[in-house]
This record gives C-alpha cells, sequence and structure tokens, in this order.
C-alpha cells in the first residue's frame, strides 16, 4: 500500500481493491441482469448458492436480505443476512443475523475483496439493523482460507454444526 500523503488517502496499488471504491448496498431488481452474469466456479457451489439462488429463496421469506456489493458500477461479490429462523440454528440470540453464501466473483478474486467487506460488514449492519448485537456465520470445515479471514476480523469458534449436509464450524463476532 502506498500513502498519498498530500491528500492524506490511501490507495492499494496492484491487484488490490481500493477500499473507498467498495460499498455494501441492499438487492434492487434492477440488479437482476448484472447477477446473471456473476460467475463462481463448479468448485464455490460446493460451499455456496448462487445469487440468484438466495434471490428467490429471500422472495418467500421476509427474514432474508440480499447484499450486493459493489466496485463501481460492477458487482464483484454478494452474500446474504438471515434474522429469526435463519440463524436460530446456530445461536439463541434474538439480536443476531446470519451472514451466508459470502461469494465473490471468481474474476475479482484475490484483490482483498473479501477483507475489505468484512470490515465494512460490521458498520452496513449497525446502520442497517439497529438492534443486531451479533453476526454469526458458518464456514466449512474444509474452506480454511475462509476460517482465517473471519478469525482475522474477530470472529470466535463457537462450534461445530451440519448446514446444508456438510460439517461446518459456526463462528460469532459481538458487535454491541
Amino acid at each position: 500500500m502506498r500513502l498519498l500523503s498530500k491528500f492524506g488517502l490511501k490507495r492499494m496499488v496492484g491487484n488490490m481493491t481500493n477500499n473507498d471504491t467498495i460499498m455494501l448496498r441492499h438487492y434492487v431488481p434492477q440488479d437482476h441482469s448484472m447477477l446473471e452474469a456473476f460467475q463462481l466456479s463448479e468448485s464455490d457451489l460446493k460451499f455456496v448458492k448462487t445469487p440468484e439462488e438466495n434471490i428467490t429463496a429471500a422472495m418467500s421469506d421476509n427474514e432474508r436480505y440480499p447484499i450486493v456489493v459493489m466496485d463501481g458500477r460492477q458487482c464483484v461479490a454478494f452474500f446474504t443476512l438471515h434474522r429469526g429462523k435463519g440463524v436460530a440454528p446456530f445461536s439463541d440470540n434474538q439480536n443476531a443475523v446470519f451472514f451466508r453464501s459470502f461469494s465473490v466473483d471468481q474474476r475479482y478474486r484475490n484483490k482483498g475483496i473479501g477483507k475489505v467487506v468484512m470490515e465494512k460488514l460490521v458498520p452496513f449492519i449497525t446502520s442497517t439493523f439497529q438492534d443486531i448485537n451479533e453476526i454469526v456465520l458458518t464456514v466449512n470445515t474444509d474452506n480454511p482460507h475462509a476460517m482465517a479471514l473471519y478469525r482475522q476480523q474477530g470472529y470466535q469458534y463457537m462450534g461445530d454444526s451440519m448446514f446444508v449436509g456438510r460439517p461446518v464450524h459456526i463462528m460469532a463476532l459481538t458487535i454491541k
């Protein structure tokens, strides 16, 4: 990272993402065509559902909130926040939210987007859901890269479970 001292700005150089250009926002129907182009590899699909599958599930579940991660006008990542019955299998906290199906478009990997999203997640949640005080997530036991990312952001290991037929670690972060 190079510091542009004249303006007091931080800028990522090389292949890294500029933190200031990444924005988290709620999905809107106008995003549909953009998400049709979202690329996941076959191996990704063993860990997450596609954005389209998540949006379809959210249409019949008012406790699910699909979130797009934008870098300018391009959707580079996607996840769903799930309240109520979505988080219930992993936490008895009524004010917790389940962070699920986080994926980075394969064309934008290895640019620090995952880390930037995790850094922006808490402010996004606290400004959107004033009553939420905990983020809960599951990570597949055979995904050590994701586990390391979540630990770096302060998530604590809470135990193990099964989710969609796969063994997972449950992790949580208290945010208030």
